[in-house]
């Protein structure tokens, strides 16, 4: 069963636990019972666990954290939670409270969020993140599993020379495979870490596209501005939010059918 809920919004396994059974329940998925039975306790246990009377053991977090396809860093921050509630003196909270912030630090890098993709070297980054049509054409030999130079020339109104130019450079790096004059994509996912010196680059190629696309956009495309006064917790709140939201949009365009090139641009930041 997929996941129903974002652990990072959790700061107690109880909670996540209690909110989980109660969508599920309500989805008519699951229920008490078979949670009892995957971490492989009796569910009057489970009941005792849920209701803080008994403590759940690793042992049995690690199944229901298998069950519920945690990642490992998903896995991390669940048997952090356990941890922390079975602490017995402050010293040993203190220490995994340390833990639990190392965790939330790397769950806000979105590199940590996928499953495992390229790593371009620092030359080919350079390539690569220089212009916007490299990452389009790229993107686009999904398309019906392959495109042509031509096609790709045409469909970005660029000359021939310069797709192919890019195709080849595609092909080069692994990015793309080519047979009988067609490129097919090769790597689903390449990531820019936060820290890498392209990632501003790669996010200004991309908004200015979008701002030279609001002169001829469609009314099924979306363009969304909102300065805004938050409260400080709530800016953490709604930066998961949309992190949870960018993961499920990433891992659902892995089995959507490739048939036109698109892009999400979301910006959230404090002034």
């Amino acid at each position: 069963m997929d996941k129903l809920l974002n652990i990072f919004e959790f700061s107690d396994y109880r909670d996540y636990l209690n909110a989980w059974l109660t969508t599920a329940k309500s989805q008519k998925t699951f229920n008490l019972t078979r949670l009892a039975e995957v971490a492989n306790i009796h569910p009057t246990f489970l009941s005792h666990i849920l209701a803080g009377t008994k403590h759940l053991s690793l042992e049995q977090a690690t199944l229901i954290s298998d069950h519920f396809k945690h990642t490992k860093l998903e896995q991390d921050y669940f048997i952090i939670l356990i941890n922390l509630d079975r602490a017995g003196n402050e010293p040993l909270r203190k220490y995994w409270q340390e833990k639990k912030s190392q965790v939330e630090f790397q769950k806000n890098k979105l590199s940590q969020r996928f499953d495992k993709h390229r790593q371009l070297t620092q030359e080919q980054r350079a390539e690569f993140y220089s212009s916007w049509i490299y990452v389009a054409t790229w993107v686009s030999t999904a398309i019906e599993d392959r495109q042509s130079i031509q096609q790709v020339a045409d469909r970005f109104k660029i000359s021939r020379e310069q797709a192919e130019k890019v195709l080849i450079f595609l092909t080069e790096v692994g990015m793309c495979i080519e047979k009988e004059g067609y490129f097919s994509m090769n790597e689903s996912h390449v990531h820019v870490p936060n820290e890498s010196f392209f990632v501003i680059k790669h996010h200004m190629n991309w908004r200015m596209k979008a701002i030279q696309r609001m002169d001829t956009r469609t009314e099924n495309e979306l363009f969304f501005t909102a300065p805004m006064s938050i409260a400080k917790k709530d800016f953490e709140h709604f930066r998961e939010k949309v992190t949870h939201l960018i993961k499920e949009i990433v891992d659902k365009a892995k089995d959507s059918k490739a048939e036109e090139v698109v892009c999400l641009n979301i910006d959230f930041f404090k002034n």
